[in-house]
C-alpha cells in the first residue's frame, strides 16, 4: 500500500469543480495500516451504510467493479458515491443498478452523497435561492429519493446533502441554508429515506445546525458527516455538543489524497464512521413535486433526536 496526499485545500468541492474556498482545515499525511490479510467480507444488503463502524472513503467518480474488488486489501469497508445534485462536478459511468448489487455482494456499505445548491453567501453559481429555499430542498430531497431508488438503494438508508463552507455570522444566509435542509431532512423522510448532512467544522454550515439542533419546527439532519482533516480516526469534535448525533456520526479526517491497495490508486478521502441505524421509520407513497406527501410512520416509532 502507498498513500500521498496534495496539498492543502478544497475538499470535495476542488474535485467536483466548485469554486468556493475552505478556510481552516488541516491535511492529515499519516498512512493508514494495512490489516495482516484481506477481510472476506459477506454479502450486504440492508440500509447503507446502516450500523457500522469503521473505515471508508470516497472518490469523485465511483470506482469501477474490478477497482473496488483490488480495494477489498484495503482497511475500507464503506464507500461514498456521488448520486447526483446541481453541483456534482464528476460523470458516474460506473455507479448504475448494477455496481451497486455488485458492491452489495461485496460486502462494501454505501453513503450516499447529493451535492446540491450551496448557500446563497458564498460564489457558487447556483445557490439557494432564500425566498424559495425549503421549496429548493424538498425538490432536491425528491430528485435524490428518485436516484437512490433506480440506483437500488434500499428504504431506510440515509442519503448525505452535501453542504460546503460558508461564513459564519451572516443571519438571512444561515436561514436560507437552515430552511432548505430541514425541508430536505424532512421530504427525505415522506420517502422513506434517512437524512445525512455534510459540512465543515470550521465554517457556518456546523455552527447553524448545532444551534437548530431540536428546535422545534426544524427537522435535523439523522446523520452528520463532518470535515476536519486533522488526521484523527474518531467522530468527537469540541464543535459539537456530546449529547448530539450520538452513534449517527461520521467524520472525514483527511481530504484529497491517493492511496493504492491491491496494485490499484485511487484519489480519496478517508472517513471514520461510528452509526447506528436510527430507530425512527417513515412510509409514505408515491411522492412527486406537484402530489405533495402526507408522512404515515409506523405506530410508537419516532423519537426525539438524541
Amino acid at each position: 500500500m502507498t498513500t500521498t496526499s496534495t496539498p492543502s485545500g478544497l475538499r470535495r468541492a476542488a474535485r467536483r469543480m466548485l469554486t468556493a474556498a475552505v478556510a481552516g482545515m488541516l491535511l492529515a499525511t499519516a498512512a493508514v495500516a494495512a490489516p495482516s490479510e484481506p477481510a472476506q467480507a459477506a454479502g450486504y444488503n440492508g440500509p447503507h451504510p446502516g450500523t457500522f463502524t469503521g473505515l471508508g472513503f470516497d472518490a469523485c467518480t465511483a470506482p469501477s467493479d474490478a477497482q473496488m474488488t483490488a480495494w477489498l486489501q484495503s482497511p475500507y469497508r464503506a464507500v461514498g458515491v456521488y448520486i447526483g445534485g446541481v453541483n456534482r462536478g464528476c460523470a458516474q459511468p460506473n455507479l448504475t443498478r448494477e455496481w451497486v448489487a455488485s458492491q452489495q455482494a461485496k460486502g462494501w456499505r454505501l453513503f450516499p452523497l447529493y451535492v446540491g445548491l450551496q448557500a446563497p453567501c458564498t460564489t457558487y453559481l447556483r445557490r439557494i435561492d432564500p425566498a424559495q429555499a425549503a421549496a429548493q430542498g424538498r425538490a432536491a430531497a425528491d430528485d435524490a429519493a428518485a436516484n437512490a431508488l433506480n440506483l437500488g438503494i434500499v428504504l431506510q438508508s440515509t442519503i448525505i446533502l452535501d453542504i460546503e463552507y460558508y461564513p459564519s455570522g451572516n443571519a438571512a444566509c444561515s436561514a436560507a441554508v437552515l430552511s432548505f435542509s430541514s425541508a430536505w431532512s424532512a421530504r427525505l423522510h415522506d420517502h422513506g429515506y434517512l437524512s445525512g448532512l455534510y459540512t465543515s467544522t470550521g465554517g457556518g454550515g456546523l455552527q447553524d445546525h448545532v444551534a437548530a439542533y431540536g428546535k422545534p419546527g426544524h427537522v435535523s439532519p439523522d446523520t452528520l458527516d463532518f470535515a476536519n482533516w486533522d488526521g484523527v480516526k474518531t467522530v468527537s469534535d469540541p464543535t459539537i455538543p456530546a449529547t448530539y448525533w450520538v452513534k449517527r456520526r461520521m467524520k472525514q479526517y483527511q481530504g484529497d489524497h491517493d492511496e493504492t491497495w491491491g496494485g490499484v490508486t485511487i484519489n480519496i478521502d478517508s472517513n471514520y464512521l461510528d452509526l447506528e441505524l436510527a430507530p425512527t421509520r417513515y412510509r409514505s407513497g408515491v411522492i412527486t413535486p406537484s402530489r405533495p406527501a402526507t408522512r404515515t410512520v409506523r405506530p410508537g416509532s419516532l423519537r426525539s433526536p438524541r
